[in-house]
């Protein structure tokens, strides 16, 4: 096959968490492979994520208006089909994309798909004979549907490189350089994630009462966005960004942060993505599952220890005890001290840094 005309299409519908996880693999297999054509579906939204690379192109797929049910899979098969793909990397594998990948198998295109290790999982998380251990990342998993689309291996999930040079450095929004820009995300989708907010607004309140501190606030739908407006409204130095601004928008926030606080949630991944450093609280789920952030450090994610954790991959389970004593026993003096601790070192970093270029 002529490499010039070879056209990979890649699926991930959902959830946030998984496409931005795939995002930077997805951009720096694009980036080694100039002369093939990428083409990402995925939702709308998510476009931020795929854009700057010539030869990566984005395909929004909205299942809820234009591609909706049976009759719209099979619509945006026939659009994907005008493409002219010749390779299909399914990052899903899922009921729709089950679907499109017996229309493009009919065409005879050649298939891959990601294979999740629900068997692994299972073990990792029941709750007799668990088997605790660490499990392949999800950012290696895609990778591997890569290679088997017949890219050469990158070895991206072991290098963890970074395919979007500068970001960090390229963010504009931090005017004062002595003013600590911290991001707190404290919502999760499911219960088994999600920290009690009585805890996130203690550590709120207490990190306010620095003028040296801007907390920003990030999270999504009505009750959130209220929830983060009251506590701008109560405690000084706190802004919420929530519901305010396009996704591209909030990335360029992210990039500006000295340090992200969340959940085990689509902001832990959108920072990471970002390049910010991400402290992350977990419960239920465990970053041995494969879904820790990318390129961030293994100590920043704050766990409590129990014999019934993991209890879920996604936090979606009802707890074992009944008390989720796994996110309970995380106390805000603690999750405070953390986030001083990564300050300080961030600090030190810099003033090493500086120190360096005075020196040249």
């Amino acid at each position: 096959m002529d490499k010039r005309k070879k056209h990979i299409l890649l699926f991930r519908f959902s959830a946030i968490g998984d496409i931005a996880i795939a995002a930077p693999l997805v951009r720096a297999y694009a980036i080694a492979n100039p002369h093939i054509r990428f083409t990402m579906v995925s939702q709308p939204m998510m476009e931020p994520l795929f854009t700057g690379i010539d030869n990566l192109i984005f395909f929004p797929a909205d299942f809820k208006g234009k591609y909706k049910g049976f009759k719209g899979l099979l619509k945006l098969f026939r659009d994907l089909s005008k493409l002219e793909p010749t390779v299909v990397a399914d990052l899903h594998n899922v009921l729709r994309t089950w679907v499109l990948r017996g229309f493009f198998a009919l065409t005879f295109k050649k298939i891959a798909f990601l294979h999740k290790g629900r068997s692994q999982k299972k073990r990792l998380t029941r709750k007799e004979n668990k088997k605790l251990m660490k499990l392949p990342s999800m950012i290696s998993r895609y990778e591997s549907v890569l290679i088997k689309a017949g890219l050469n291996n990158l070895r991206f999930s072991e290098s963890q490189g970074d395919s979007l040079s500068d970001r960090r450095e390229s963010a504009g929004d931090k005017a004062d350089s002595n003013i600590i820009r911290i991001g707190i995300a404290p919502f999760a989708k499911h219960k088994g994630k999600a920290w009690p907010a009585e805890f996130m607004e203690e550590v709120i309140a207490a990190l306010s009462e620095d003028e040296g501190f801007h907390i920003l606030l990030f999270g999504g739908g009505k009750k959130e966005v209220a929830q983060l407006l009251s506590w701008e409204q109560k405690y000084s130095g706190v802004e919420s960004v929530a519901g305010k601004f396009s996704l591209d928008r909030e990335l360029e926030i992210m990039k500006s942060l000295d340090i992200m606080v969340s959940m085990d949630s689509a902001n832990m991944h959108l920072a990471s993505f970002a390049g910010t450093t991400v402290l992350s609280v977990w419960g239920a789920t465990h970053p041995y599952a494969g879904f820790y952030g990318w390129r961030q450090k293994e100590e920043n994610a704050m766990q409590y220890d129990l014999s019934c954790r993991p209890c879920s991959v996604f936090g979606n389970k009802e707890c074992f005890r009944g008390d989720y004593a796994c996110l309970m026993n995380i106390k805000p003096s603690e999750v405070l001290e953390r986030i001083n601790d990564i300050v300080k070192k961030n600090g030190d970093r810099q003033d090493k840094h500086e120190e360096t270029s005075l020196g040249n």
